[in-house]
């Protein structure tokens, strides 16, 4: 169910819609402040540059962890399971120590 959920953001005040928690929707203003922050080196910049090289980054960023995902391949994700597998089956046959 969408929700409005009031945030500032560079001195602005914006009305979201969103179907995620309040929390959640601070939380990724959070982290787009930080990231705001990060590309200003705490230097005054304008606001158009300093939102446009955010974007930038964090959309290279984004596309990097995709790729990573996407060379993840399926063989790899059977061997994590089967590693833990083996791991909760000698927790278990150690679980009197």
């Amino acid at each position: 169910m969408s929700h409005n959920v009031q945030i500032e953001l560079l001195g602005r005040k914006y009305t979201l819609r969103s179907q995620e928690s309040e929390n959640q929707v601070y939380r990724v203003v959070r982290f787009v402040e930080d990231k705001l922050a990060e590309m200003s080196g705490g230097k005054s910049v304008d606001t158009q540059d300093l939102t446009a090289l955010t974007l930038l980054n964090l959309a290279g960023q984004y596309l990097q962890l995709d790729d990573e995902l996407k060379n993840c391949g399926v063989g790899d994700v059977e061997k994590l399971q089967q590693i833990v597998a083996r791991l909760e089956q000698e927790l278990g046959n150690n679980s009197g120590c």
